[in-house]
């Protein structure tokens, strides 16, 4: 259930309790042309230090993994994390940790963000929140993308297009790159002119 404006850690704890993959991550064909994509979205480029909101089971981790010398990926749930860590065993640049956000944002700079089906999880307000923690991490010319599935939410406090929107009118970042299909929405942005350091140290 909702708490303080997100979803307590034990309602993601008792999904992964019921089913190593709740969302069919490893096995979706969804899931997998929308992984696709946002790597494509990336056009090619290599990350000195990446960061990977939610990271679930690890699925698209270790698809991302090979375009980032050093990749963080947290989750919520130590099981889910428990089970990204097995799944990226063989990979010594990833490195996985439970953090509850945004509270718990890992310190930057990071030249990539990840924000794949998490945000719509928060109340505007503190998505928001989490919004300003992710600016301040990124490293000037770094960028942040967003994913996130467009139907209907049954508890989610926001709608994919919703989040997407928030960030669209919020951010200090340049809008680099939109995707809208179907299914899912997708959002690149990128601090072009280190106008989030700006604001974090408010020079």
């Amino acid at each position: 259930m909702p708490v303080s404006g997100r979803f307590r850690r034990e309602h993601f704890e008792e999904l992964y309790k019921r089913s190593e993959d709740p969302w069919s991550f490893a096995t979706s064909e969804y899931e997998r042309r929308k992984y696709e994509r946002t790597l494509d979205a990336l056009e090619g480029r290599r990350f000195p230090r990446a960061l990977e909101l939610g990271c679930s089971i690890g699925v698209f981790t270790a698809m991302l993994a090979p375009h980032c010398d050093e990749l963080l990926a947290v989750d919520t749930s130590q099981r889910a994390v428990d089970l990204a860590r097995e799944r990226l065993a063989d990979f010594p640049s990833v490195h996985v940790e439970r953090r509850t956000l945004p509270e718990e944002t890992p310190d930057g700079l990071f030249d990539l963000v990840v924000a794949s089906e998490i945000l719509y999880y928060f109340t505007e307000e503190v998505m928001l929140a989490a919004l300003r923690h992710f600016e301040e991490d990124l490293a000037p010319g770094g960028s942040m993308l967003a994913v996130h599935w467009r139907g209907e939410p049954k508890t989610h406090p926001l709608r994919g297009d919703e989040v997407h929107e928030l960030l669209g009118c919020h951010t200090c970042l340049t809008h680099v790159l939109s995707v809208t299909e179907p299914e899912y929405r997708l959002d690149l942005f990128r601090d072009t002119e280190g106008h989030a350091r700006r604001r974090a140290t408010g020079s």
